[in-house]
């Protein structure tokens, strides 16, 4: 869909990244920008996925395996649909680097580097986070 009047059109290349369902349409790996403060558009605005939040119920279980705390889906989710941000602080990777070879001796890490333009920033969710926190990484 083209952006309606009031949307931000030039981050976006004039293109809303989401359908009507809120799934993703544009191509893997180009980066979503949604409408915001900036915009005229309300918060019922299709370029609003994320800043819904979850929309889907999630279930925190123990695996069986002994690999921990895992995330489960209690519906079915639609291909290309928005699940969570994974939500944490975001430090330097030279700061993760250390923080890192902690967790490795606790035998848990909650790093995910941001590494899109370049590898300069990571967010760690070990003490601020969401559900996104026991996403199974393994």
């Amino acid at each position: 869909a083209t952006l309606a009047g009031g949307c931000c059109p030039g981050a976006s290349r004039n293109r809303f990244a989401y359908n009507e369902a809120g799934q993703v349409r544009i191509r893997a790996g180009l980066p979503i920008y949604e409408c915001n403060s900036r915009c005229s558009c309300g918060a019922d605005c299709p370029n609003r996925v994320v800043q819904r939040g979850i929309r889907y119920d999630l279930c925190i279980f123990r695996t069986g395996d002994g690999r921990g705390w895992g995330v489960r889906t209690l519906q079915r989710i639609r291909k290309n649909s928005f699940v969570m941000e994974y939500v944490g602080e975001i430090i330097t990777s030279e700061e993760a680097e250390r923080r890192g070879q902690v967790y490795d001796r606790q035998g848990a890490t909650y790093l995910f580097d941001l590494d899109y333009v370049e590898d300069v920033y990571t967010v760690d969710a070990a003490h601020y986070g969401n559900i996104s926190h026991f996403v199974n990484h393994s």
